[in-house]
């Protein structure tokens, strides 16, 4: 991956770059990260951070043009290392082919990046965000990949309701690709259990926004409805054994409100999966997780952001939630400065009580903490980034 004191160097060379094929003008844009995480307690997101981890690299890249009034096509590519996450491989965040007939409908199809939640679909924008890291508890950075698109179609619009504001509407479905560097695969395999075929998984889901009469104010609700299919070896049986989930539904109700340089944003994430075991080696079993987080920030001044969340997680709610390994409970305190247009820092600081269900990739592993987990973390998280 290209070094950041490169990049640092060429961005404004860079900056709303743009090339012609034929008549056709194709746009070229991109950002790369690198941050530095120290923590106490335990290792997080499979980086040595007990001593200090400037393993935590990213970038993407991506191009679209504007083939007609009503037709854009783009796609982009992203590659990151961070700990044993991603190790480098290029994918294809996503590359699609957008046809919008109107204000009120349009189709999308390809890989399309997937409406869940507030900030789902701009997971590969760290340069929009005020956080280093989104609030984990929701949009945890282990799971990225396999949540950020899904292979299909998309269609979507927005309706004018007059003095009661609009609403857009995205409704979409196909095939959620599986991710072999990812956190969910890490969780298993630290477990003793390997995969034994690659995760078969496919969904349905939409996504409505209200923009309220009051200036500033959106309000939404999401679902995505997904069957999956795994097959996995576990250690005390000799045979392969097929983890059949024929429902997981993830459902998100969040809020969002700007005024001038004040931002609030809150969101109640819940997802509930049946699971069924072949061979029968297990009843069948319904487990349901739940998080949530607010956050606020405030701009002081072109330059300077200042910012905190509350996030929180608990893998089962059938279970004591005050268990170290059934809840993260993280508070955020967070510091941005943009240096120019197209170069930030960020500094921020979180205090996380519990590690919870390793299954479940919220940055706790046992191949970095194999000693076992303390109930508290302390962390300190500085990345800075730039985009062309």
């Amino acid at each position: 991956m290209v070094s950041l004191a490169v990049a640092m160097a060429s961005t404004s060379a860079f900056a709303q770059s743009s090339f012609k094929v034929g008549e056709k003008e194709v746009q070229v844009h991109g950002s790369i990260q690198q941050g530095f995480v120290f923590s106490t307690g335990n290792n997080f997101l499979t980086m040595n951070t007990r001593d200090g981890s400037a393993a935590m690299t990213d970038g993407a890249f991506n191009l679209g043009s504007q083939l007609s009034p009503k037709l854009r096509v783009g796609a982009q590519f992203y590659s990151r290392n961070i700990g044993d996450l991603g190790n480098g491989q290029l994918q294809i965040d996503w590359a699609f082919a957008d046809y919008k007939v109107n204000s009120k409908f349009g189709v999308r199809a390809g890989k399309v990046k997937t409406a869940l939640g507030l900030y789902n679909d701009t997971q590969d924008m760290e340069f929009l965000h005020t956080w280093a890291l989104l609030p984990q508890g929701v949009y945890p950075l282990d799971l990225r990949s396999v949540t950020i698109a899904h292979i299909g179609a998309d269609a979507y619009g927005r309706f004018s309701l007059k003095k009661a504001g609009s609403l857009q509407y995205t409704v979409y479905g196909g095939v959620i690709q599986d991710d072999s560097k990812g956190g969910y695969r890490y969780g298993i395999e630290d477990q003793g259990m390997r995969f034994t075929r690659d995760i078969s998984s496919r969904g349905v889901g939409f996504d409505t926004r209200w923009s309220a009469p009051i200036d500033g104010l959106t309000v939404g609700y999401s679902l995505l409805q997904a069957k999956t299919d795994v097959e996995v070896t576990i250690p005390s049986v000799p045979f392969p054994v097929l983890v059949d989930i024929p429902v997981q539904r993830r459902q998100a109700v969040f809020g969002d409100y700007q005024h001038d340089r004040l931002r609030f944003a809150a969101e109640w994430r819940q997802e509930s999966m049946e699971q069924h075991l072949t061979p029968a080696i297990a009843p069948d079993a319904t487990i349901t997780a739940r998080g949530w987080f607010t956050s606020g920030s405030y701009r002081l001044n072109e330059r300077f952001e200042l910012g905190a969340y509350h996030s929180r997680h608990v893998p089962d709610v059938s279970l004591a939630s005050a268990a170290a390994d059934n809840h993260i409970r993280d508070n955020a305190v967070t510091g941005r400065v943009d240096l120019n247009n197209f170069w930030h820092v960020k500094v921020e600081g979180h205090f996380i009580d519990g590690n919870g269900n390793i299954s479940y990739a919220r940055g706790f592993y046992l191949r970095s903490n194999p000693t076992g987990f303390q109930p508290t973390t302390r962390m300190l998280v500085i990345r800075t980034g730039v985009t062309f």
